[in-house]
């Protein structure tokens, strides 16, 4: 008998030329029912994303800095389940295969799947043969964000770049689908996961087609714009 497929909904932190010091997964299925999460820190490689930062102070926000204490705690009040290279991709394969994953969903998916490309190295195949990576980004545009009343939320908060562009990152799209305008993302593995996949789940309820991938955001709300006439307001700097 087949089991049922589920879904991993997955968000990766460091740098974009290293392998990933933190991974936060969600396995989970498109109704909504999560059957486990996973938050692992990796350490070779918070060493190695500390040594090829220029800047010390980019690298080193809360999330390192969280983990770097959380080492110091007695094992069961970790917060992080800490994995050399080797068993964090093993446990991400096992996970995979065990719960009949074959969708990996994430938040900008084009850079968590460069990463755990870059983790999994000549291993790459076991991961690009088991499974399909997808973009929440796409999916949660043309069901939800391509109205004038996103347009007009960033528009009042100053969520345009300079260029004329609207934002679409995760912290900004939460904030609009929840209307909390004070949501900060934590910037960890597993707590980027949880908003990621509710985002995702909204897109799903509504019942449109799901658009797996897209040109870009920005270029799509500006075309957006541009058909419906209505203004984009590039906040002035003070």
């Amino acid at each position: 008998m087949n089991k049922k497929k589920r879904i991993m909904v997955l968000d990766v932190e460091g740098l974009s030329t290293c392998r990933p010091y933190n991974i936060g997964w969600i396995i989970g299925d498109k109704h909504g029912n999560i059957y486990s999460e996973e938050s692992m820190a990796i350490l070779p490689c918070i060493w190695e994303n500390l040594q090829n930062c220029f800047c010390a102070k980019e690298m080193t926000h809360k999330n390192i800095e969280e983990i770097l204490s959380d080492i110091e705690n007695e094992t069961e009040k970790r917060k992080y389940i800490y994995n050399s290279v080797k068993d964090a991709k093993k446990k991400m394969l096992e996970t995979l295969i065990t719960n009949n994953v074959s969708e990996i969903w994430a938040y900008n998916c084009p850079f968590d799947k460069s990463s755990i490309k870059r983790l999994f190295g000549e291993d790459w195949k076991m991961i690009n043969n088991l499974v399909t990576f997808y973009d929440i980004i796409p999916a949660i545009l043309h069901t939800k964000l391509l109205t004038k009343k996103y347009v007009n939320f960033c528009n009042d908060n100053g969520y345009v770049t300079e260029k004329g562009n609207i934002q679409t990152k995760a912290e900004i799209v939460y904030r609009y689908l929840k209307n909390d305008k004070t949501f900060e993302e934590e910037h960890t593995g597993l707590s980027d996961c949880k908003i990621e996949y509710e985002i995702l789940l909204t897109a799903i309820k509504t019942k449109k087609k799901i658009e797996k991938q897209s040109p870009p955001a920005w270029r799509i709300l500006k075309q957006f714009c541009e058909a419906n006439e209505i203004e984009i307001k590039i906040p002035v700097g003070e």
